[in-house]
């Protein structure tokens, strides 16, 4: 029998206790093997999902013990736990404690020999902004690998379309679509994420994660949120992608209020009052930006120039009916 060349096996970077998963393999991937162990024996099983509170297991025996089990890795690491759900040959396997699920990721790397160290899908759920051609839009990433991506968009994709890649905290990139169907597209990269940019990426959107609070309650119709930051009567109030950058690092936001010399934005980046960054608005290209004020997800920044009148023409052509 040939081994397979790839892990069918999803990391998740949500806290989310194990659920059932629908997935088939490629015939090149194969879900990592584990072992759940007890009192009464040491059951082989196969690891099809890890989140740091729990992990989805397929395996073929009925096992509904209700003493302490452990799950053993073939990394050596074991976490105890319990079976919380049994259903059609897979098992909700919830932690004692919840794992530092990118260690795990990392060591379960490790361990594979170098023809089958390749990285999993991880699943991340981040806001991308997606550029086809003339048109840009934010979408939703389902999972990762260090050769593409998944995604949720409106876009109108086709197999084969160049897209450029905007995500959080790393580089823009390059790819081509290599499937779309049902608002889901595949897309690959043109040059793969070394291990170097890929780890440490996952480890800060890990961190900003579980940094994240509760979301707020939606503004009242006399909030300053609702109002917005811009001290202007006649600012152009929008909904609109944009791309910030500070230094190397990219942040997706959204565009909220825009002037000549002023634009609001929305993003999860933190900038402090001051910080100076480029600020990339569609239709026009980018401009460098000043941050004077900073409240809760927004920012408020100066534009070292003005923007000419047919520019901001064009941004508000981008405006999304409300």
């Amino acid at each position: 029998m040939i081994q397979a060349l790839r892990s069918a096996t999803i990391f998740s970077l949500s806290a989310e206790p194990p659920r059932a998963v629908r997935h088939q393999p490629d015939a090149q991937a194969a879900f990592d093997a584990a072992f759940l162990v007890g009192d009464s024996g040491r059951f082989p099983c196969s690891l099809q999902r890890l989140s740091s509170a729990g992990a989805t297991l397929q395996i073929e025996l009925e096992c509904t013990e209700a003493a302490p089990l452990h799950l053993e890795m073939t990394s050596g690491q074991t976490i105890p736990g319990k079976i919380d759900w049994f259903a059609d040959g897979e098992i909700g396997f919830l932690f004692d404690e919840p794992i530092d699920i990118i260690s795990t990721l990392a060591r379960t790397l490790a361990n594979l020999p170098a023809e089958r160290r390749s990285m999993p899908r991880v699943e991340i759920h981040q806001l991308v902004a997606i550029r086809c051609g003339n048109k840009v839009e934010h979408a939703r990433t389902r999972n990762i690998s260090y050769g593409g991506v998944g995604i949720d968009t409106k876009l109108a994709l086709a197999i084969g379309d160049p897209v450029h890649l905007t995500f959080d905290a790393l580089r823009p990139l390059n790819g081509v679509v290599r499937w779309a169907q049902d608002g889901q597209a595949g897309i690959a990269f043109n040059a793969e994420l070394g291990w170097q940019t890929l780890m440490p990426w996952l480890r800060h959107a890990q961190r900003a994660q579980a940094a994240n609070a509760p979301a707020a309650p939606a503004p009242t119709p006399h909030s300053p949120e609702r109002e917005g930051m811009i001290p202007d009567k006649h600012a152009i109030r929008l909904d609109a992608p944009a791309s910030i950058r500070e230094g190397v690092r990219w942040w997706n936001a959204r565009v909220r209020g825009l002037t000549a010399h002023l634009v609001e934005l929305e993003t999860r980046a933190v900038f402090a009052p001051g910080a100076q960054l480029w600020v990339s608005l569609p239709e026009i290209g980018g401009a460098p930006a000043n941050v004077i004020e900073a409240r809760h997800n927004r920012i408020l920044c100066e534009f070292r120039l003005p923007l000419r009148p047919r520019e901001l023409s064009l941004v508000s052509g981008n405006q999304k009916p409300g």
